[in-house]
């Protein structure tokens, strides 16, 4: 420090004598940069030539403290004078005699309260100062007078400090680019002496170092020029600062050096830098020396991180070695070389110390697979298996088809081959890639490939039907194009070869489950004698003549029989299929039935089916079927579809199904609302939903919007019925408080449906018996009364006619009655009246009181029995379309039996005939469970069936021959060779006749049907009709159209002539027929129900819960 303060003081002697100048002067060499601050005071006080008369460091005058702040502040600006030592931290310090006797000095000189105990401490510093003091205090004492006393003391010559050289080269063996072993080196000093400038840089460098954060880039310029071009020990001071900053100066710089310990030294650093640079001279003397100095150890660490090119045959010894360099810093050998390490560690039978090596290694080549591959064969080794996993995706195609046929490999791995191989668009490998798929139970997988070549579903096609049963993704659109490769798998299958990757447990299952039993003796086997007996009762009592109970004991045994059973992924993902097929056929049972308890009991087995994880998109179509037929609520379905699809129309009609069971029906109709929106090109569908909406929205007094969707939607209006469109805009003018307009609207409707003649009093009847007809609407239809019937009753008031009311005063008479007396001989009296002149009036009077909820059971019993008995003297003459309410009579519906209802009966019974169990396909479905309630309800006496000529010539046109039949099994699995053994033309005959003997019970037939104005009626639902001939056309239909004012667009002739028989028989009067009823699943009928219903009266049910419905 002395020297440096030397340097400073030194630049004063041509500065002068301005205290400014020379301030700034003393500050100029590059010397006070080192100094601390406590030297640099004594600096300034030179400059300022600071006196006993004027002590200040700054000017030797007023030493007021300046302030900081608008206003002073709380701080204040610390001086250079602040920078002095103390006396006691002068008197602590390690510096020498002289610098403590200064500042002791400078104190008493200046402080007026001098610590006279501080005087023995000045003379004994004085009498060490005697032996000889540096020459910066004479040259201070010359600047300062007062340090005056400085100048008296003997001045000694400054003696070079002896350092060893050899010591300190040997300290230079480090590593430059290891920061801290360069700061510590710095850190011991230099064997040669320098100035301030290289002092200043230096200082700068290990400033730089010791904040944690070196800026090499700023190095360089710190050693210009003070640092650069320096011999001997200062030529590998400024190799190693150039080798630290990874300068390529630094290389020339260090191969310069000559002579000794220092060449030795610099040439060490010199091979460091090339090997660091790629170059492998001298590899072999680097990587196996065994000195411990730093520089020994970077050149050993260098060497083996760039063993890959070292060009060097070396043992598994030398390399294990070169490994364990590495790994004492963290680090591994490069990837080729461990793998050379472990072929080598492999052929020495030393397997363990391979695996360790290779454990984290990426694979990059085939021979790099092969290794592992043999490793993993001896070992089964999980980091062998995590390092074949996680390097797949770099592997080429020989890797990867290696990795699926290799021995020991897990599943899961050989899967991720097949996935990565499937990217790469091999098609040589496509079988290859489909058997792993199979073996890992990948559904998705499968249909990947399926899905980016459709015509694998010809070759593949048991593959693509296990996807159909097993599938569960998210998407809808999948669904959809898997439906499709499902059509043409199952056309395919006949002409395809057995698929020898597939068990026969698993094509047996697969048949099972897509609707026809082969080889059940595979699963017979499979499972425990608790699970055969389970699983053949539970089909019996779901087939159409079991008992439709089955016990959850049954199911908890398969189940547990199946858990038990020794099976491979994929049979067990089959069993666990079925088990859920079985569950939802019970649950379907259970919703045919209707009893509550069942139903409960079917919706909790619905939430957890929709709620399992993995749910196929199988179970969520018909778990969402279920849905839509019986109005049931399955939260956990509508958590499904929210989370995958939760912009599908199907996500609405489940929440509004929920919604609905919750009572709050206004929101369940716009749910149903938005999701026929989004159904928009499906008209049946569309049309189906939005129908339910308008009667959510009458439940739920929603009129205003109901009477918009009318509106706005002609093609809908049409398959909606004058008196539900009357319905809905009497609530919404009846909101909207147009009474008025209400009136006017439901008179016009009486004298539109009335008879028209020349004479008034007629006109009136016949307007009042239209307005009393409308009374009972609501209630006929289970919709709310109010605000409609209170409407009608104005309009009655308006049409000013004693007549007109008769029916509806004397049905206030009875309920007055039954509210007081309860007497019903006074009803049948009341009933007697009317039916003088309106038999069914009297009737619909009986009828009334039966179901008013208002007398005991024997009293509505004997009130029946009046109703049958006034019913059979008046039956010749009431037509059947007006039965249709006098639920007393206990009259049977006649069901009109479709083609289409035939044609799924007949297939149902050959089915059964073909299944080696006779228990028919497991598969339920809307269509089976609809034709399984009708012959039920027959069987029950509860429904008369009847097929007209028209149904019966169609369905024996399309069964005319057993290979036209088996066309008709385009969705269900057949094995044609089965079906060839078994069904031919005769067989086929006899089976037609069975069926529609089943469903002909009614032997009166139709009668004439001439006076049926069909055409009219069709053409005035035009609209309707043409949304449902474009939606068959697009769909590939193209179906047989009748033509009416040039439109063909119309029913075909056999579906005209079922109309007309249902119409005519509606309008005839069999004694002991109830109402019509068409059993169907033809848009032509189910879109314009409720028209037909309405002009004509017969009624079309498509559904079990529509017939259980109107039949219950």
């Amino acid at each position: 420090m002395e020297d440096y303060l030397l340097e400073c003081i030194s630049s004063l002697d041509k500065s002068g004598t301005d205290p400014l100048r020379r301030k700034k002067a003393v500050q100029r060499p590059k010397a006070w940069s080192l100094l601390p601050n406590e030297w640099r005071a004594l600096a300034l006080l030179a400059a300022s030539k600071a006196s006993v008369d004027a002590p200040s460091i700054e000017t030797g005058g007023k030493t007021s403290r300046g302030r900081i702040g608008r206003r002073g502040g709380r701080g204040r600006v610390r001086r250079t004078e602040d920078w002095l030592s103390s006396c006691t931290d002068a008197l602590d310090s390690e510096w020498s005699s002289a610098y403590r006797l200064a500042v002791l000095l400078i104190h008493r000189n200046r402080v007026k309260d001098w610590d006279s105990s501080l005087d023995s401490q000045l003379d004994s510093l004085r009498e060490d100062c005697i032996s000889g003091i540096h020459p910066v205090w004479e040259a201070l004492a010359k600047e300062a007078p007062i340090l005056a006393e400085m100048g008296r003391f003997p001045v000694i010559e400054i003696n070079e400090s002896e350092i060893d050289t050899k010591s300190w080269v040997e300290s230079s063996r480090i590593d430059p680019l290891d920061f801290l072993q360069v700061k510590d080196w710095l850190d011991l000093g230099l064997p040669f002496r320098s100035d301030s400038e290289q002092d200043h840089a230096l200082h700068s460098i290990r400033r730089d170092i010791a904040d944690g954060k070196p800026r090499m880039k700023m190095w360089l310029r710190k050693m210009k020029p003070s640092l650069r071009g320096m011999r001997a020990e200062g030529a590998l001071l400024e190799g190693i600062l150039l080798a630290a900053i990874s300068s390529d100066q630094a290389l020339q710089v260090l191969e310069d050096i000559q002579g000794g310990l220092l060449e030795e030294v610099a040439k060490q650093q010199a091979r460091l830098i090339r090997i660091r640079s790629g170059e492998m001279t001298d590899w072999r003397v680097s990587a196996l020396n065994g000195s411990d100095d730093n520089l020994s150890r970077a050149l050993r660490v260098a060497a083996w991180k760039e063993s890959e090119h070292c060009g060097e045959e070396l043992t598994a010894d030398e390399l294990l070695m070169g490994s364990t360099i590495l790994s004492e810093i963290g680090e591994v050998l490069p990837n080729p070389v461990r793998w050379e390490l472990a072929s080598k560690l492999a052929s020495e039978n030393r397997a363990p110390e391979a695996i360790e090596i290779i454990g984290k290694a990426d694979i990059e080549n085939p021979r790099h697979v092969s290794t592992a591959l043999d490793l993993l064969s001896s070992s089964d080794s999980e980091s062998i298996s995590q390092a074949i996993l996680s390097s797949i995706s770099e592997m080429d195609e020989e890797g990867l088809g290696s990795v699926i046929s290799g021995e020991g490999v897990s599943i899961d791995t050989r899967l991720e081959a097949a996935r990565e191989l499937l990217k790469r668009d091999s098609i040589r490998h496509t079988d290859v890639v489909l058997n792993t798929f199979i073996e890992a139970a990948d559904i998705g997988g499968m249909l990947a490939v399926f899905e980016e070549s459709p015509s694998l579903a010809e070759v593949y096609p048991q593959r693509v039907l296990l996807c159909w049963h097993l599938y569960s993704g998210s998407e809808l659109s999948e669904n959809k194009s898997l439906t499709e490769l499902r059509r043409v798998a199952l056309s395919s299958i006949g002409g395809s070869n057995k698929d020898l990757h597939l068990s026969n447990t698993s094509i047996a299952l697969i048949s099972l489950l897509d609707g026809l039993a082969q080889e059940v003796e595979s699963i017979h086997e499979k499972l425990d004698s608790d699970g055969l007996r389970s699983l053949n009762e539970v089909r019996r009592a779901l087939s159409v003549e079991g008992d439709r109970i089955v016990r959850e004991t049954s199911i908890n045994n398969l189940s547990e029989s199946v858990s038990k059973a020794n099976l491979s992924t994929i049979e067990r993902r089959l069993f666990e299929a079925l088990l859920v097929s079985l569950q939802l056929n019970r649950s379907a049972m259970d919703l045919q039935i209707g009893t509550k308890e069942r139903v409960e009991e079917a919706v909790r087995s619905l939430s957890n089916l929709s709620w399992s994880n993995g749910v196929s998109m199988k179970t969520v179509g018909t778990v969402t079927d279920l849905v839509v037929e019986y109005n049931i609520g399955v939260p956990s379905l509508e958590d499904w579809y929210r989370r995958h699809a939760k912009s599908s129309p199907e996500l609405q009609i489940v929440r509004a199904a929920i919604l609905r069971e919750k009572g709050d029906r206004l929101n369940a109709a716009r749910a149903y609302k938005d999701a026929a929106g989004k159904l928009g090109e499906d008209f049946e569908k569309s049309s189906l939903v939005m129908r339910k909406a308008l009667i959510e929205f009458a439940h739920s007094a929603g009129w205003k919007e109901a009477v918009s969707i009318i509106d706005s939607n002609p093609a809908l209006a049409s398959t909606v019925t004058s008196r539900f469109k009357l319905y809905l805009r009497t609530g919404d003018h009846h909101d909207a408080e147009r009474r008025v307009q209400a009136s006017s609207e439901l008179l016009a409707f009486a004298r539109d449906r009335g008879v028209s003649n020349d004479e008034s009093s007629h006109l009136a009847e016949s307007g009042g018996e239209v307005l009393e007809s409308l009374l009972r609407y609501p209630e006929e239809h289970g919709l709310p009364s109010e605000p409609f019937v209170g409407r009608v009753r104005a309009a009655m008031k308006d049409l000013k006619s004693v007549e007109t009311g008769r029916q509806s005063d004397i049905e206030r008479s009875v309920l007055f009655e039954l509210r007081g007396r309860r007497d019903p001989e006074v009803v049948v009296k009341m009933a007697m009246d009317i039916a003088e002149d309106n038999p069914l009036g009297g009737l619909r009077i009986l009828e009334k009181a039966i179901y008013s909820n208002l007398l005991e059971e024997n009293q509505s019993e004997a009130l029946k029995k009046s109703q049958r008995a006034l019913f059979t003297s008046h039956s010749g003459i009431i037509p059947v379309k007006d039965r249709r309410t006098l639920k007393g009579l206990s009259l049977k519906p006649l069901i009109i039996v479709d083609t289409n209802i035939l044609i799924e009966a007949l297939k149902d019974d050959l089915l059964r005939e073909l299944s080696v169990d006779n228990l028919g396909s497991l598969d339920w479905t809307v269509e089976r469970a609809f034709h399984w309630m009708l012959r039920r309800r027959a069987q029950e006496e509860r429904v008369v069936l009847f097929v007209p000529r028209a149904a019966e010539g169609e369905f024996m046109h399309r069964t005319k021959s057993s290979q036209s039949v088996l066309q008709l099994f385009s969705d269900i699995y057949i094995d044609k060779s089965v079906w060839d053994d078994i069904i031919d033309d005769e067989f086929l005959s006899k089976r037609t006749r069975e069926v529609l003997s089943r469903f002909n019970t009614w032997s009166k037939g139709a009668g004439k049907t001439g006076g049926v104005a069909l055409d009219d009626f069709l053409v005035k639902h035009k609209d309707a009709f043409f949304l449902i001939d474009e939606q068959k056309r697009r769909i590939g239909k193209a179906p047989a159209r009748t033509t009416i004012n040039g439109d063909e667009i119309y029913p075909e002739k056999g579906d005209r002539d079922i109309m007309s028989d249902a119409a005519s028989i509606a309008a005839s009067c069999h004694a002991d027929i109830g109402s019509v009823l068409v059993a169907t699943r033809d848009s032509d009928f189910r879109l314009v129900s409720r028209a037909l219903e309405e002009e004509f009266g017969f009624g079309v049910v498509g559904d079990a819960q529509q017939l259980n419905d109107r039949v219950l």
